[in-house]
């Protein structure tokens, strides 16, 4: 306990009770591959400023935490996935998201033996987006980002076509008593809103599909449904990214 290590190698080391590196630090690689802890593994605010390696390390309770390990975990899959379910099985949900996130992440970058290579290569590259809109699953902040983005950018769209100008011909295919917009900024927000949702069917229905002189009946078309698909893509996303870290940990 609270003790500095530099370089550090406890491989193939039993340890018979429980072990105690509270406090320690670990400024150097830190090796605990092939031993055994058959008590708890306390390493309650221990920091591993370099990597850590825990290949082959068994043990049921390993009281760590995954801001600690600064310096990463050496690549190992059973390594992961063992220390993964420690995390959980202790409650320690955030960890688990930032070291599943990072899993994924080394993952992508190892040969995929198993997979044939034209196939690796292509689940490989459909890996880059899963990890930047919705951190597979762990960062339901990063889908909300760019959905506002999407929100925006159409907005700024459906606002140079000139939506609730004076070349806005929509009205003219609405029923009785349906309103349109005035052409104000926060009404055209409000529509590539409504039209981004819409894409989910769940909770709006879709608006009218613009009609503005001089432009292409056809473009416009395109530009709204392509609004609505990607609402319904990162309104799923967002759905999952939730569900899998606030709602759990409720």
């Amino acid at each position: 306990m609270q003790s500095r290590f530099n370089v550090s190698d406890f491989s193939a080391t039993k340890f018979n009770k429980e072990a105690q590196f509270n406090d320690a630090q670990f400024a150097g690689t830190a090796s605990f591959n092939n031993s055994q802890f058959t008590g708890d593994a306390l390493f309650e605010n221990t920091t591993f400023q370099s990597r850590l390696s825990l290949t082959r390390t068994r043990y049921d309770k390993l009281f760590i935490r995954w801001y600690n390990i600064k310096g990463g975990l050496v690549y190992d899959d059973a390594a992961y996935m063992s220390l993964m379910k420690n995390f959980k099985d202790l409650g320690y949900f955030e960890d688990y998201d930032s070291c599943y996130f990072q899993y994924r992440r080394e993952h992508r970058s190892q040969p995929w033996p198993a997979v044939n290579h034209w196939e690796a290569g292509i689940r490989k590259v459909i890996d880059y987006p899963l990890e930047w809109f919705y951190g597979y699953g762990t960062k339901p902040l990063n889908a909300f980002l760019i959905s506002l983005g999407i929100i925006i950018i159409f907005g700024g769209f459906w606002g140079a076509l000139g939506l609730g100008g004076p070349k806005d011909r929509t009205k003219e295919g609405l029923k009785e008593g349906e309103e349109w917009l005035d052409g104000d900024i926060a009404g055209i927000l409000g529509f590539s809103v409504t039209v981004f949702l819409s894409g989910t069917k769940f909770l709006f229905d879709p608006p009218a599909i613009p009609k503005i002189e001089g432009h292409s009946r056809s473009l416009i078309k395109k530009a709204f449904e392509l609004e609505r698909v990607l609402g319904a893509l990162f309104s799923i996303l967002f759905v999952i990214a939730v569900s899998g870290t606030i709602v759990r940990a409720t």
